[in-house]
């Protein structure tokens, strides 16, 4: 018999530890999902800025008479230069490494159709038409798409 204190002090040790290794990869793994939430969610406001810093820059060079004469080759550079400034093509790579399927192809879906409106500008399009005004409207749907979907991911909803 006097092996049952020993052996009761070991299996409570056991306990104890086996408990606390428990706890502590549970913490770990909601502060890891904690910290990777985080992370999606400050690309996502990134991105989000950097799509409307692009949409700002293309509505600014589609204005009639405010710089070069629209169809010129200076005015397809200052549109390239204003869509590429703002760094989307670079967080939209980064995007796609961390973030779910359906919000990558909403993030493509909201750059396409920015890219869409690039392209018409560098045709002519200017502010004051209407087709800009269906290419905004197309913006908007796009871009509101992907809000949901980041939203939905991020739990937000």
């Amino acid at each position: 018999m006097e092996w049952i204190s020993p052996l009761s002090t070991l299996l409570g040790a056991g306990i104890g530890i086996g408990a606390t290794l428990l706890a502590d990869r549970i913490r770990w793994r909601r502060e890891s999902g904690e910290r990777e939430t985080a992370t999606r969610r400050q690309l996502y406001a990134e991105y989000t800025a950097a799509l409307s810093r692009v949409r700002t820059a293309l509505h600014e060079s589609a204005q009639p008479g405010g710089g070069p004469a629209p169809g010129s080759e200076a005015h397809a550079r200052e549109v390239r230069d204003g869509f590429l400034a703002p760094g989307a093509y670079e967080i939209r790579h980064q995007l796609a490494i961390i973030a779910p399927p359906d919000v990558v192809e909403a993030a493509r879906s909201a750059f396409i159709a920015l890219r869409t409106t690039r392209d018409r500008v560098i045709e002519g399009v200017t502010a004051d038409s209407e087709a800009y005004a269906e290419l905004e409207a197309g913006n908007d749907t796009a871009v509101a798409e992907l809000r949901r979907v980041m939203r939905r991911d991020l739990r937000v909803d």
